[in-house]
């Protein structure tokens, strides 16, 4: 259909039935502010379109196109809807359904802090049914991934690696065979980002879509709904679903199409198995130079080389825990995911951390804290590294001018000494 309320769509991630364009065209209903939604129809002689790299869509328009084709690209919201060129999207409420898939330490605290908020987190699944047992009261078990992305409009899902990712995707009890038209699945693990492009091609066939959202802060914090989601895929429908994020975690950063978010993941782990291997040796540096390790803690952290790792992993070596909730074996899986990223770019910094990182997991084993390293070096030395001052020790962290603040709990101030 040609006319001045058309509008060329062309999109490489949701694909375009086989070559033919589409065209958003109003329906009779659709004119007015209370309209329904759009319909869809093929035309083969539109505007020319253009790709951007990185497959992004554009759209191009003549000049009575103008105010349709911005509506249609920024994304609009009336009735409740929000919506998003040739799609239609619920903006997440308070009424939307979540499903969650994989029920660790992760899936069962975005469940609780979604109920605490008032959201309705109607059914769950995981492969070890025990760990239902840690979700609110309401919440329903199902059998399978598939139940979960039947029964709600938002599946959410944290699993540990690749394959398990990939198990609860595919086949007839998968979360794609669950997804139908205007259903999002929000993937918080950390994986391999082209696999989730190709989940987000299948849901798009489905008219679902998919948003790889890796998040970073540590277990705590997202128990506290203070950690940070990093969010890739479709803007708009990040945009829409942002209430369900901003219900876990203290900031909702939109970083671009899937694979971007996963690589600023990857890479601020990397930052901090740096950090956690420097940090090991100058404390044990510390202890060999007769310094008091609070004193030098607290001095490192008003200096040039604080860093969040000094912040919050130096008093989890000084309690002995090295941070358990966070494995070695998951820790290394990370980095491995960043260095595979790494095709044309040297990374001697991420291959020395995985190295030292992989000897840690060998010989402390997988399920050790991932700030275990400095306990390498106790061990090797025959020198410890405890202090019982940070044993009540906590932490947590705001946005504070766009940068993650940490601050601390459970430190007794030490009385400064008179002069």
């Amino acid at each position: 259909m040609r006319g001045k309320h058309a509008i060329q769509v062309r999109s490489s991630n949701y694909g375009n039935n086989g070559g033919g364009r589409k065209t958003v065209v109003p329906n009779k209903e659709s004119m007015n502010a209370k309209s329904k939604g759009w319909e869809l129809q093929h035309s083969s002689s539109l505007d020319k379109h253009r790709d951007t790299p990185g497959g992004k869509r554009t759209l191009r328009k003549t000049g009575q196109d103008k105010m349709l084709v911005g509506r249609a690209f920024g994304g609009f919201k009336f009735c409740g809807w929000t919506r998003i060129g040739a799609r239609s999207l619920n903006t997440a409420s308070k009424s939307t359904t979540v499903g969650i898939v994989g029920c660790g330490n992760v899936g069962s605290a975005v469940a609780h802090n979604l109920t605490r908020q008032g959201f309705r987190v109607v059914a769950a699944h995981d492969v070890d049914s025990a760990r239902l047992a840690s979700l609110p009261p309401d919440v329903a078990p199902v059998p399978t991934a598939r139940h979960v992305a039947a029964a709600a409009d938002i599946v959410v899902s944290g699993l540990p690696r690749p394959p398990n990712v990939k198990a609860a995707a595919e086949g007839p009890d998968g979360i794609l065979a669950g997804l139908t038209k205007g259903k999002v699945w929000i993937d918080h693990s950390t994986t391999d980002c082209d696999q989730t492009k190709e989940f987000s091609l299948a849901a798009a066939q489905q008219g679902a879509h998919v948003l790889e959202a890796p998040i970073t802060g540590g277990l705590e914090a997202l128990r506290k709904g203070r950690m940070v989601v990093h969010v890739g895929g479709d803007e708009e429908v990040a945009r829409a679903m942002t209430p369900i994020l901003e219900a876990s975690y203290c900031k909702v950063f939109y970083v671009g199409e899937i694979g971007t978010a996963m690589m600023v993941k990857v890479v601020s782990n990397m930052l901090a198995c740096v950090h956690v291997i420097a940090m090991g040796e100058v404390l044990m540096l510390a202890k060999r130079s007769k310094l008091d390790l609070r004193t030098f803690w607290e001095a490192i952290r008003v200096s040039a080389g604080n860093s969040f790792v000094w912040e919050t992993a130096g008093p989890l070596v000084f309690k002995g825990s090295y941070d358990p909730g966070f494995t070695m074996v998951l820790q290394n899986k990370d980095l491995q995911l960043g260095y595979d990223m790494a095709r044309k770019v040297p990374m001697d910094m991420h291959q020395m951390a995985l190295a030292v990182y992989r000897r840690t997991q060998y010989q402390l084993g997988d399920e050790a804290g991932c700030y275990s390293p400095p306990k390498t070096y106790e061990m090797a030395l025959n020198e410890s590294l405890r202090a019982q001052e940070f044993d009540g020790w906590d932490y947590n962290t705001e946005i504070y001018k766009g940068s993650l603040v940490v601050s601390h709990d459970g430190l007794e101030e030490r009385k400064e000494s008179s002069q």
